[in-house]
């Protein structure tokens, strides 16, 4: 278990805190960035998932590129200029990825490829409210088969190494969450160009794959389609997103790490519902409890009709008030703040 050593204190517990990050004068992102930086000279290559300070401090980051990937002050847009200046707090410059090439910010799927000093961050961006696209990839609980996307080094030719078309004949099938794979299918092209193209350029550095709630399952589903020594995966409120087949073939990913944060009973993570046909990546988590100790969990905690039951009956009747401010989410509801993971893992880096 590791106890807070900062105390930066929460932002209320309310609406307006669980649907839109922080306003201007609310959150600094990656304040400390000069006194603890993302790479350091200790840093290893290793798939050791327990915790440790390094990977604490790195979880830290890529929660706020997570948050900073909604590009949002509260409910108000951020201008590109904005978004730049706060990623620029980290040194980092930024490829902004959607799928209107004329606004990255139009309904659809949307991420951040930020770099830095031999390292990158790959941010998802989460559900956003205004967004319907979002609520439909949300919602699209059906699974699909996920083809085997990751380079086999025995496959002939690269053209059908991307695909991996015949060598995974006989691989497992995995299923993922149809909303998921077409908001990821969406944006695919340009994020595969993005990663191989710093790849190419920087052949030895860590490139992070991050998101929070909707972004982190685009997080895990993009992760899944590289094969990467130098590859992490850090997700923040994750849902679930595919079967026991698909898990494991996100796990037989080499590289430097996959690390599930879950703040306290976050709901998210209890959705879509555990059975044959979801499960989460990993099953264990490094979970936030309500004093903000960070510690290790078998994934297990609160189960998923209990948590849920209190957002199906003090949500739904609230909502359509107009100041998100003056309305008290629900626990298990706020818990998926994205501004209260990155306040309580900042407050765990020493």
């Amino acid at each position: 278990m590791i106890k807070p050593v900062h105390n930066t204190s929460l932002l209320p517990g309310t609406l307006q805190n669980l649907f839109y990050p922080p306003c201007r004068e609310e959150y600094m992102y990656f304040k400390r960035a000069q006194e603890v930086s993302f790479v350091a000279p200790e840093d290893v290559r290793s798939s050791e998932t327990l915790i440790g300070a390094r990977n604490i401090a790195k979880a830290a980051w890529a929660a706020d590129a997570s948050m900073l990937s909604y590009a949002r002050y509260g409910q108000d847009r951020m201008t590109d200029d904005d978004l730049r200046v706060n990623f620029r707090n980290g040194r980092l410059d930024i490829q902004t990825i959607g799928e209107n090439d004329d606004d990255w910010n139009a309904p659809g799927t949307q991420a951040v490829f930020a770099t830095g000093d031999n390292f990158a961050i790959l941010a998802f961006r989460g559900t956003e409210r205004d967004d319907p696209h979002d609520i439909i990839s949300d919602a699209d609980l059906a699974l699909s088969p996920e083809p085997n996307y990751r380079l086999n080094e025995k496959d002939p030719a690269p053209v059908l190494g991307h695909l991996s078309f015949v060598t995974h004949l006989f691989d497992p099938p995995c299923l993922v969450h149809t909303g998921f794979q077409k908001a990821l299918n969406r944006v695919w092209p340009k994020t595969h160009a993005a990663v191989m193209e710093y790849r190419h350029e920087n052949p030895d550095a860590e490139i992070c794959f991050t998101g929070h709630s909707l972004g982190a399952a685009l997080a895990v589903l993009a992760f899944s389609r590289f094969t990467d020594k130098d590859f992490s995966l850090y997700t923040f409120g994750c849902p679930r997103v595919g079967d026991a087949a698909f898990r494991d073939r996100v796990l037989s990913n080499p590289g430097r790490g996959i690390f599930r944060y879950v703040n306290f009973n976050d709901a998210v993570v209890h959705v879509p519902l555990e059975s044959l046909l979801y499960r989460q990546t990993p099953d264990a988590c490094h979970r936030l409890d309500q004093d903000g100790d960070l510690g290790d969990d078998d994934g297990s905690f609160k189960g998923d009709i209990s948590s849920l039951r209190a957002v199906l009956t003090k949500v739904s009747s609230q909502i359509p008030v107009a100041d998100l401010n003056q309305i008290a989410a629900p626990p298990s509801v706020v818990d998926h703040s994205p501004a209260r993971y990155c306040i309580r893992l900042w407050n765990c880096v020493p």
